[in-house]
């Protein structure tokens, strides 16, 4: 009899500790793991700024793909406007990162302004080179870590061989150096060119 109570004992034991201890160690296995959110290095004033800025690019280097002169004038003045508006002071924090973000910044501001008041479109294009590397730079500087911007390349962009870079939010090509209207090859290479480079710091600020 008491061998038969002590087993019953163990029984009731055992299946106390299966059920509030291993099983509830094997649900918590089970459970999802929380992601870790992003924090971004910068405050929201200034992410909100350098948006502003890229908006204003993509909107203008459409222009260039629709072959859209007023187009492009018209954003490339809502561009410098944003490039101003963008206050480094944050920056400070970091001597290095601020002095080198102010020449980039500096030279798109006179290259965008040159796009807005020249006639020429060629002129307009290799300032949107111009444009285009100087604000890469500016993105790499930062460390931009509000979504990916795609550094996309043409190969035959001028006549003289240089090749032509743009900045994009989208990894498909539309080429806004030789675009939908170009006088010799019409739309045929508006999707000519490769992502080279994709500007994306967010797993950095984790």
């Amino acid at each position: 009899m008491k061998r038969l109570l002590l087993l019953v004992v163990l029984v009731v034991a055992g299946f106390v500790v299966y059920k509030y201890a291993i099983k509830k160690e094997d649900k918590a296995d089970k459970s999802p793991t929380a992601n870790a959110l992003a924090v971004s290095a910068h405050s929201d004033a200034f992410n909100q700024s350098i948006k502003n800025i890229l908006d204003a690019y993509y909107a203008m280097a459409d222009g260039f793909v629709q072959w859209d002169s007023s187009l492009v004038n018209k954003n490339a003045v809502s561009l410098h406007a944003a490039l101003e508006g963008l206050d480094l002071e944050e920056l400070k924090q970091d001597t290095l990162i601020y002095e080198t973000v102010t020449m980039p910044l500096e030279n798109a501001k006179a290259s965008v302004a040159a796009i807005s008041e020249v006639d020429d479109w060629d002129t307009k294009r290799k300032q949107l080179q111009d444009l285009s590397e100087n604000l890469r730079m500016l993105l790499i500087t930062i460390k931009y870590d509000q979504g990916t911007v795609y550094w996309q390349e043409c190969p035959m962009a001028f006549e003289d061989g240089r090749v032509g870079n743009w900045l994009s939010k989208e990894e498909k090509i539309a080429n806004p150096y030789l675009g939908n209207q170009h006088p010799k090859y019409g739309a045929t290479m508006i999707d000519c060119g490769e992502t080279k480079e994709t500007i994306n710091f967010a797993e950095n600020s984790k």
